[in-house]
């Protein structure tokens, strides 16, 4: 339960709404219980009196003509009768019916007025979770999102919060209004008619284990249609993403027949949700029409003997449509509550994950930034007792530009990483212009440092955009300047709507090397002292691989550059190459250096530029 006294808690700002929402909930619920008094009221002292008051005038008045004698006699309780079927009576009904009238407009309007507040409750309970666990989840270090599925991430911000929006918003005031209901129709019974209200009191019991029988049931047949419609779509997603692979492969057909047997399995779970629901109506309708068939049969037996009064048989019929259906929503609360608890607890289990990187109390900002790095005994391992990273040391200063090269695996983003402080070292310090990252402001270091990966997420927005996500405050020029210093600007000003070109599933869709460089100008706006590439070439075609080497060579002069290539022809220029392998420097030195020496370098470059080599050779 703590879970839930936290989600409570973000309803204390609101507390003055909740609170008129809990009232008005007890009046709707209470004025509920009012109109079949009402009934009661117009029958027995309006309609039943006018009724009565006839047939006393017509035996009256007969009386009168049988025996002339008693015409003086009866005169004045003719007229008296009169009286009241003519005028009390009638009155009496349109007293009820106004006061019907009232009670009902009245609780329509104190019931819109509870469902505005509820509703607001709700809606804003979801903006200030929500909120909350994105905020939170924008601080959690790169390790949380790297561990844990995109999925599950996203199911904590939309539908365990919505779960939790159907617990405060209507459950919790439905299981208040039924409790409520209960109480006061089951103690309006027994003050109608004790005997009667036993009887239906009885037969609660019974309503209630017919629908927690059918319960069981109804929840494995929901589960098992969540599983299918999840499986449809995971399929469905997966086939559109990959249909070139199934044309390639001539599998159209296949690929139909596997998805229609999806849809044909979610399709009989369905039919047998239905099935399972009628027979839950069939068993409650039974049991409801038994309740109701023992009022009148016996209620009527109490009229007849004079022991019950019409209108209170009717007051009664109404009330028990009052006890059913409450009584199972009021025994079924508990499953409700448990579903969003356990939801909460996911929620609040992620709200409680702490950050692995933050800044640590009196961080420092990072001044203006040089570019000088150090990596000073650095150790750093993803699993205790395997180091990805291995006690190097390494030293770039202001305005080098260096490479990071071996196999895949070797540790060299790593490295990168932990420059861009997502991880912290296992041990040793990575610094830079003397500064260790530990001891600086997370903001003010990312501003200074960029990175350019093989793969980069651009957002369905404009071209412009895109470029300044980077830095919110440059104006239109610098982004322009930023595009031009990644050779993109040429090609986006051919564009109808140039730098206001939407990208993404509803805009223009960009090759690799216009993607590269569109990075590349979101990096340079924010005018980086320290710029890492990661690989930005390895996909690239021959003649884009130039374009790009070549914006790049113009952005990197005057900055400390950190080239992670595999391909080599990308790194030949650098002014140190440290070869990397197992979480180790190996070697380091120039491209001619490396190539001139046994290594592993020599064996990629080799490798790598074999077809060239041979030529030579036999030329």
């Amino acid at each position: 339960m703590r879970s839930f006294r936290r989600t409570l808690s973000f309803l204390r700002p609101y507390r003055a709404r909740v609170i008129t929402a809990v009232i008005l909930t007890l009046l709707v619920t209470l004025l509920q219980i009012i109109p079949p008094r009402l009934f009661q009221y117009a029958i027995d002292d309006g309609i039943r009196q006018a009724l009565s008051a006839s047939t006393q005038i017509e035996t009256l008045q007969k009386e009168s003509k049988e025996n002339p004698t008693a015409v003086a006699k009866n005169q004045g309780e003719i007229s008296h009768l009169q009286e009241v079927r003519d005028n009390r009576a009638p009155k009496m009904v349109m007293y009820a019916a106004i006061a019907l009238f009232g009670v009902i407009l009245l609780r329509n309007i104190l019931s819109f007025a509870n469902s505005y507040t509820l509703t607001w409750i709700g809606h804003r309970f979801v903006f200030d979770l929500r909120f909350e666990t994105w905020k939170h989840l924008q601080r959690l270090s790169l390790a949380y999102h790297n561990q844990t599925q995109t999925g599950k991430i996203m199911a904590r911000v939309t539908g365990d919060i919505e779960l939790i929006q159907g617990l405060i918003q209507g459950q919790l005031v439905t299981f208040l209004s039924d409790l409520v209901t209960l109480v006061a129709v089951i103690a309006m019974l027994f003050v109608l008619e004790w005997r009667i209200a036993g009887m239906i009191v009885a037969l609660i019991p019974f309503y209630v284990i017919s629908y927690l029988s059918f319960l069981k049931h109804i929840r494995e047949v929901s589960q098992e249609q969540r599983r299918l419609w999840d499986e449809m779509l995971g399929k469905l997603a997966e086939k559109i993403a990959g249909i070139g692979v199934v044309k390639a492969f001539v599998k159209e057909d296949y690929e139909t027949a596997n998805f229609m047997g999806s849809v044909r399995a979610k399709f009989n779970v369905d039919m047998r949700q239905v099935h399972l629901n009628r027979r839950l109506g069939l068993m409650s309708g039974v049991i409801s029409a038994l309740g109701t068939g023992i009022v009148y049969a016996y209620g009527g037996s109490l009229v007849q003997h004079g022991h019950l009064t019409a209108g209170a048989l009717v007051a009664l019929t109404f009330y028990i449509g009052y006890v059913f259906n409450p009584a199972v929503r009021v025994v079924d609360f508990n499953n409700s509550l448990q579903w969003a608890l356990a939801a909460m607890d996911r929620v609040f289990q992620t709200l409680d994950t702490r950050p692995e990187i933050e800044d640590k109390p009196g961080a420092l900002a990072l001044p203006q930034v040089q570019g000088n790095v150090k990596f000073e005994n650095v150790t750093f391992s993803y699993v205790e007792g395997k180091n990805a990273i291995d006690d190097v040391n390494l030293e770039v200063k202001q305005g080098e530009i260096v490479a990071l090269v071996g196999h895949s695996g070797a540790g060299k983003s790593t490295l990168m990483n932990l420059l861009m402080r997502f991880y912290d070292p296992t041990a040793g310090s990575v610094m830079v212009d003397g500064h260790d990252l530990r001891e600086l402001r997370l903001e003010s270091l990312r501003k200074k440092v960029s990175m350019v990966a093989q793969e980069n997420v651009l957002f369905s927005v404009s071209l412009l955009e895109n470029v300044k996500y980077g830095n919110p405050q440059a104006n239109d020029q610098q982004a322009i300047d930023a595009c031009k210093a990644a050779d993109l600007h040429n090609f986006i000003m051919e564009l109808p709507d140039g730098y206001e070109t939407m990208i993404g599933e509803d805009g223009i869709k960009l090759s690799g090397g216009q993607k590269q460089r569109l990075a590349l100008a979101r990096a340079l706006i924010t005018d980086p002292a320290i710029l890492i590439l990661d690989d930005v070439t390895s996909a690239l075609d021959g003649e884009t691989e130039a374009r790009v080497q070549e914006a790049l060579s113009r952005v990197m002069r005057g900055r400390t550059t950190f080239i992670i290539a595999h391909r080599l022809s990308s790194v030949v220029d650098a002014d140190r190459i440290y070869v990397i392998e197992d979480g180790k420097i190996v070697d380091v030195g120039t491209h001619g250096e490396l190539v001139d020496r046994e290594g592993i370098y020599r064996d990629i470059y080799r490798e790598q530029f074999k077809s060239a080599l041979e030529s030579k050779s036999a030329s």
